[in-house]
This record gives C-alpha cells, sequence and structure tokens, in this order.
C-alpha cells in the first residue's frame, strides 16, 4: 500500500510543478527565434502587412453598466482604420440606468438592444452577432478601453484567409495600493499567450479585446460561462489559425484587493470544468501543437487543486515517516499563513516574494470552489461579470 501512495503523492506533485514551472520554463527554449521559426514553418503570430480597412461589428453584452457604458462608447467612436464600424450592445435584463445612458448617445453607429430578461452573456452575444452583419466582429467588454488604432492592428491579420481569430492584448493598471497580484499573473499569462501563438498552439481568445471571421463564429450553448475561450476553440477546431496581436491593447483596471479577485476566479473556474467536460474534442481537434499548449497550460492547471488535495491526504497517510510528516506539516502551516493574510487583506502588506505564493493558493481555492459548483450545478444561464475594475 505504502509504494502505491508514494507513486500517487509523486504524480500529483509533478503535476503543478510541471504546469506552473517546467512548461513555462520549455516555452522559453521552444520559442527562441531559431526554435519558434521552425516549429511555426516560418510563420509568427505578430503580423506586418498594412491594416485591412473593413467593415466591423463590435458587439458587448452589458449587465448594470451604467458607470462604464459612456466611456466604451467613446472608446469605440474614436477607433481609427476600420472601414466602417458599428456597436451593437445589449444589455442582459440590466436594472440600472445601462440602457437610458445608452440612448443618450445616439448614432448610425450604434444599436442598443435592451433585453428584459437576464438570460446570460451567451445568449446575448448569439443574439447580437446574428443582428449584425459586417464580415469581421470584434468582442470587448464593458469596463474596457481600446487604443484607438488597436482593431486595425487586429485586422492585418484577416489579409491571411487561414486566419479566424485575432486575439489582442490586455494590460491592466491598478488603483490605489491593494494587495492583489494579478497584474503580476497577467503579465506572465501574456507572456505564455504570446509564445503560444508562435508555436501554432493559441489557446481561446481574450474576453476583453479579440476579432473573428463572421463565418468562424459557432453559436454558443446558453449557460457558457467562458465564453472568450469557447469562441476561440471552436474556431481551432474547425482548423483555422488563431492569431496573438500584442500591439493591439485595451486597458482595464484590476481590482485592488486579492479577495476582489477570488470571486472573478471561482466563477471562471466554474467556466473552465464546463468547458473541459463539454468539449473534450478541445483536446485533439485542433492539431498537435495545441493539444500539448492545451493540456499543459491549461487541463493541468485545472487539476492542480486535486493535485494539492492529494498530496494533503497523501503525506497525512505516511506522516510517520519523518519526510511526509515534514511535508504534512509545511503544508498546514503554509495554508494556515496564507488563510491569515487572506483574511487580513489590506491591513496586512505583504512583500511580494510572499504575495506570489498567497495568490497561487487563493487562485486554486477559487478553482475548487469552482469545481464544487459545477458538479453541483451551481450556474445557470444568468450571468454576473466580477469585474477587473
Amino acid at each position: 500500500m505504502k509504494p502505491v501512495v508514494e507513486c500517487v503523492l509523486l504524480v500529483a506533485c509533478l503535476v503543478p510543478l510541471y504546469s506552473y514551472l517546467i512548461y513555462p520554463l520549455m516555452m522559453i527554449l521552444l520559442t527562441l527565434p531559431r526554435w519558434a521559426a521552425r516549429a511555426a514553418g516560418g510563420h509568427g503570430s505578430e503580423v506586418s502587412a498594412a491594416p485591412v480597412p473593413l467593415p466591423v461589428a463590435v458587439v458587448v453584452a452589458a449587465h448594470n453598466e451604467a458607470a462604464h457604458v459612456a466611456a466604451l462608447v467613446a472608446s469605440l467612436r474614436a477607433l481609427t482604420g476600420v472601414g466602417g464600424l458599428r456597436a451593437y450592445i445589449g444589455s442582459d435584463g440590466s436594472t440600472d440606468a445601462t440602457v437610458s445612458r445608452l440612448q443618450l448617445m445616439p448614432g448610425e453607429d450604434l444599436r442598443v438592444y435592451a433585453f428584459q430578461e437576464n438570460r446570460g452573456k451567451a445568449s446575448v452575444l448569439n443574439d447580437l452577432v446574428a443582428a449584425s452583419s459586417e464580415p469581421i466582429i470584434v468582442f470587448t467588454d464593458a469596463n474596457t478601453l481600446l487604443d484607438t488604432d488597436a482593431v486595425a492592428r487586429m485586422l492585418r491579420a484577416f489579409a491571411d484567409p487561414r486566419v479566424g481569430m485575432v486575439c489582442g492584448e490586455l494590460l491592466l493598471s491598478h488603483a490605489g495600493d491593494g494587495d492583489n497580484i494579478d497584474g503580476l499573473y497577467w503579465r506572465i499569462e501574456r507572456w505564455l499567450k504570446r509564445a503560444e501563438a508562435r508555436l501554432g498552439g493559441l489557446l481561446g481568445a481574450n474576453g476583453a479585446i479579440y476579432a473573428i471571421r463572421r463565418e468562424c463564429y459557432v453559436p454558443l450553448a446558453r449557460d457558457t460561462i467562458v465564453d472568450d475561450f469557447c469562441v476561440g476553440m471552436n474556431i481551432a477546431a474547425r482548423g483555422w489559425r488563431l492569431v496573438y496581436e500584442p500591439a493591439a491593447v485595451a486597458r482595464e483596471l484590476a481590482p485592488p484587493d486579492i479577495r476582489d479577485e477570488v470571486g472573478r476566479r471561482i466563477r471562471i473556474g466554474t467556466g473552465n470544468y464546463q468547458a473541459c467536460f463539454r468539449h473534450p474534442e478541445y483536446l485533439w481537434s485542433a492539431g498537435p501543437v495545441t493539444t500539448f499548449t492545451y493540456l499543459s497550460h491549461k487541463v493541468l492547471r485545472w487539476f492542480t487543486p486535486h493535485c494539492l488535495l492529494i498530496v494533503l491526504l497523501g503525506s497525512a497517510l505516511l506522516a510517520r515517516d519523518a519526510p511526509f510528516g515534514l511535508l504534512l506539516v509545511l503544508q498546514l502551516a503554509g495554508y494556515l499563513l496564507c488563510a491569515l493574510a487572506y483574511a487580513a487583506g489590506k491591513r496586512l502588506r505583504l512583500p511580494t516574494l510572499l504575495r506570489v505564493p498567497l495568490f497561487l493558493i487563493a487562485l486554486n481555492a477559487a478553482l475548487a470552489v469552482g469545481f464544487w459548483r459545477y458538479l453541483t450545478g451551481q450556474y445557470g444561464g444568468s450571468w454576473r461579470r466580477t469585474q477587473r475594475g
């Protein structure tokens, strides 16, 4: 029995180590210039062609976004380098002044849809895409501001008829001096996205800024949570290229408190498991490179909380042996300290070196809650986006 427990314990330790450390190191090696050119067949993800001024539809699903819609519309109207742009904004059963504020900004370039029932973001996106007719569809969020050339920079990639989706780059800024280090984590994620794109294994999109060809859109199930990920992976599964364009920039505020981030991560975690079990074809239908990046970057991370629980239980079973007893004590002490730091919030100022493990443990705790909500069906068609800012 003991050898079996030790073997399971070892595997459970290796899974998060591989996904969070070994895989990024492998991507550094694989995306060195001479390796990246060879792996991608000479085609990088960043494009240099002149912008293609195509007509563009910008679709935004909004729920109680009265505080942001004026700035959103102003941001969209300031965009340059497109061959005509129309915004399609759908209010998903908003109970605030979202619709009335949008109606104060009339124009042929803005279509407002006031859906009375709160049906869910995916349903609103399906309706907005169906209502539009432009060949290129840009997706963004109500609390996101786009740089004036962001859409034009994404349009360049569509000169390649193989490209079905272009993902832009989201930059997070912090208001105040909170304890959330989502910005640091997101910088690492952005780098991984760029590296994966260079290898031809980009995973999904960034919901704040991405563009697709109209014919690539597959209507989403109404209860879909991580719509941006599923839209992109559906396109990749049908054989289209996904491109990352870091020069196409969108901006958001990150929440100042890590506790604000946890709620967002729980919802995303629920959606991750939903996509994983609902779409097993993502593992094989988009090609071997995407299978490698999807398994390494996404699937193994989603099951890191399960591995951490196995490590805790396994070390408790073997605690009579000194190494495993020490491992158990270190885990319990670490989790206790992280729980105290999390509870203290802004009252406790920790150095970055300590906030990093706190964030990772909070991230995996949120994933665990998300997994439980998925198993118990504690989600539905309605949605309430936990905002970054």
